[in-house]
């Protein structure tokens, strides 16, 4: 019950402190991933951002997730930054549920001779205290390669993994590794 109020103070964080907005879609054959981002503010050397993300998979499975991450992009004349952030997690997996609170992080590298090109990859990780339901662990890992084609529009190619140790009855059986996603992606991210 407590993480669903957390889940929801998040949410209505996002939506009402927003300043500018983006929508960000990835796709490969088997999983289709949609994010909402919204920019919650500048402080000092850095930013913070907000998302809503819906991911599903031809399996039928479902994971909606909210976040916040603070990085410090403030620097433009930086080659990388760095970011932490947490995120809330909702899944239906083989008809199973789980709730996860992750913690984790990204770095953004971008080449000093060219600002519109720029390599991202971010972990997080929600172990057994904070996963509930019919899962024990979380762990979502990624990379991709980004291109800004202009201001407000940049497209990308990834890999991306996202995988829940599900609980399997009876309870001294080991648990089972489902992946929920697994392989290289497109996308786009376009600001508004």
């Amino acid at each position: 019950m407590l993480l669903r109020h957390i889940f929801l103070i998040l949410l209505s964080t996002i939506s009402a402190s927003s300043l500018a907005d983006a929508l960000d879609i990835n796709l490969s054959n088997d999983v289709a991933h949609f994010q909402y981002l919204a920019t919650m503010g500048d402080m000092g050397g850095g930013k913070s951002e907000g998302h809503l993300g819906i991911l599903y998979n031809n399996a039928n499975s479902k994971l909606v997730d909210v976040g916040l991450v603070v990085s410090n992009t403030g620097d433009s004349a930086a080659i990388a930054s760095l970011g932490l952030g947490v995120k809330m997690i909702s899944a239906r997996i083989e008809k199973k549920n789980s709730l996860s609170l992750a913690i984790g992080g990204l770095i953004h590298i971008t080449p000093a001779d060219d600002r519109k090109f720029g390599i991202i990859g971010q972990l997080y990780y929600a172990p057994d205290i904070v996963t509930f339901g019919d899962a024990e662990r979380y762990i979502e890992t990624g990379v991709r390669m980004e291109y800004e084609l202009m201001p407000k529009a940049a497209v990308y190619i990834g890999y991306r993994k996202i995988k829940f140790d599900i609980n399997v009855q009876p309870a001294p059986a080991p648990s089972n590794e489902v992946e929920v996603d697994e392989g290289m992606h497109i996308g786009v991210r376009i600001a508004f």
